[in-house]
């Protein structure tokens, strides 16, 4: 489902942009800071997810071994 949501966001983005006025190499470069930007709200929403849940051990208490 992940595919088909950044299939369908980046075929809007690059319909958009072909509608306005800018050279090929404005566009190539918008739909580059686009995809950059998309990476990086995943990135973010991925280490959110990792925090949010109670059983994912990253505040865990560490082992009387150490």
């Amino acid at each position: 489902m992940n595919a088909k949501q950044n299939m369908k966001s980046g075929s809007s983005i690059g319909q958009q942009l072909s509608s306005i006025q800018m050279s090929e190499h404005e566009r190539n470069a918008a739909l580059h800071a686009a995809g950059v930007a998309e990476v990086f709200v995943e990135a973010i929403a991925w280490v959110c997810g990792k925090l949010a849940r109670p059983d994912a051990g990253v505040f865990a208490k560490p082992s009387p071994k150490y």
